[in-house]
């Protein structure tokens, strides 16, 4: 019997084409809206590290100097993202977390050892130690990350990513191979899988959405080469580091590098807290650390939501989106109402030859169904359009963000058809309540 009432709803679409076309079409605009904003902002908001983000925290110690201007927040003073590597050095040699690593920056140029010197590329190289590729569960599809004494002795080796290998050596398996940076040879140890965590929590929040860079080496490295390109990094100092040597920079207080540690559970933050607040009072008996001690550990999510990464404007434009979907599937209904009411002579005439007002409800259900699912079905087509539109115009942002998976295809086409019979319920009702005996009058 319901292959009969599909059939009866199918008929009743092809009967009045522009009508079907409007409903269709209001419901896939607002479909589309709202599933474009919604993958954008779910795509932006998501755990990027899923399988252990309850372990992974950023440290962040009150390092300034006395006379350094700070932001207040709440009536607070808000301390720096960000550690000088002499702090990063005394929190590595601790060892107190079961993996951590600091992670700074720099520029060079760059190019595949066969290749001629006008063929290289300016690039930002990624310094870091070796616990970050497993910290951070980073994909390795050749070779692996560089070893302890590698990390240690900052030996000139490093890590590349997939795109990198691809393009500069067509995609083969280039560990043993070697790649010239600045004036150094380094050694291919690993190339990285695709790997792309929204957002890219670990750095800065302005590059949140952007790729990961495609050269990564150990920090000693940058160290020993004493490379640090103050014009295309962030970094800060509270005393004036005019002209110093890079000894000295090092070795003062200037904050330019991020730190994570992982922790072995949850409920070890408090003891790892207790010791970065014993290392802060020990940092205040030598002289530093001037202000007061609101060192503190952020999980990934904290730290997210603390740089304004992920903020309630994502979720008000999600509710906008949908706010916009709502007057969509209002006028659907109100068209709805109009056709259901048009074909009254139609509900009339079954009526007196015997169907029931539940069997006009019924074929007028399927309707409403084929209408959402046909709603679903284009509205997925403008939403990768929009998705596609989105992506051309921000080129910066990594372009998984633009991209719906399964899931969320397979709720919009449930959203479509849910919304769609839902608001159809009303003119189903009014439709079933129309007298046959007055219809036949007209006929």
């Amino acid at each position: 019997m319901l292959s009969y009432y599909f059939k009866l709803a199918w008929l009743s679409l092809r009967k009045t084409p522009l009508l079907s076309v409007l409903m269709v079409g209001t419901i896939a605009l607002g479909i589309a809206a709202a599933m474009v904003t919604y993958t954008v902002s779910y795509m932006m908001t998501k755990d990027p590290l899923p399988a252990k983000s309850d372990r992974i925290f950023t440290v962040q110690l009150s390092s300034w100097g006395p006379q350094q201007p700070y932001k207040v927040v709440d009536g607070r003073e808000e301390i720096p993202a960000m550690i000088s590597y002499r702090d990063a050095q005394n929190l590595k040699t601790a060892a107190k977390a079961r993996q951590e690593t600091a992670i700074g920056l720099f520029k060079s140029m760059s190019r595949a050892e066969q290749q001629n010197r006008r063929d290289a590329q300016m690039r930002m190289v990624r310094t870091t130690h070796n616990d970050f590729f497993a910290m951070f569960d980073v994909p390795f599809l050749y070779g692996s990350a560089w070893s302890e004494q590698d990390d240690s002795a900052g030996n000139q080796v490093v890590v590349i990513t997939k795109a990198l290998n691809d393009e500069l050596f067509d995609g083969v398996n280039s560990v043993g191979h070697h790649i010239v940076l600045g004036e150094s040879l380094l050694q291919i140890v690993g190339v990285m899988d695709d790997w792309f965590p929204i957002p890219r929590f670990y750095y800065l929040s302005s590059q949140a959405y952007h790729d990961p860079h495609d050269l990564f080496v150990p920090l000693q490295y940058q160290i020993n080469q004493e490379i640090f390109s103050r014009s295309d990094v962030t970094w800060a100092c509270w005393q004036d580091i005019e002209d110093v040597a890079f000894s000295d920079f090092i070795t003062s207080d200037c904050i330019w590098l991020f730190y994570w540690v992982e922790l072995e559970s949850a409920k070890d933050r408090a003891d790892y807290m207790d010791f970065i607040n014993a290392y802060v009072d020990e940092q205040k008996s030598a002289g530093r650390f001037a202000r007061e001690n609101l060192s503190r550990l952020f999980t990934i999510d904290e730290y997210l939501r603390w740089a304004d990464v992920v903020s309630n404007e994502n979720d008000m434009a999600v509710w906008l989106a949908f706010a916009f979907l709502l007057a969509c599937l209002l006028n659907c209904m109100s068209l709805m109402m109009t056709k259901f009411y048009g074909k009254g002579s139609e509900i009339g005439l079954r009526r007196a030859v015997g169907a029931s007002r539940q069997d006009i409800g019924w074929q007028f259900l399927c309707e409403a169904f084929l209408i959402g699912i046909l709603g679903g079905v284009l509205g997925l087509l403008f939403a990768q359009l929009g998705l596609q539109l989105i992506q051309q115009i921000f080129t910066y942002l990594n372009d998984t963000i633009m991209q719906m998976d399964l899931r969320i295809m397979l709720m919009t086409l449930l959203l479509s058809v849910v919304a769609s019979v839902l608001f159809g319920l009303w003119p189903i009702y009014r439709a079933t309540r129309i007298q046959p005996s007055s219809q036949l009058k007209s006929l």
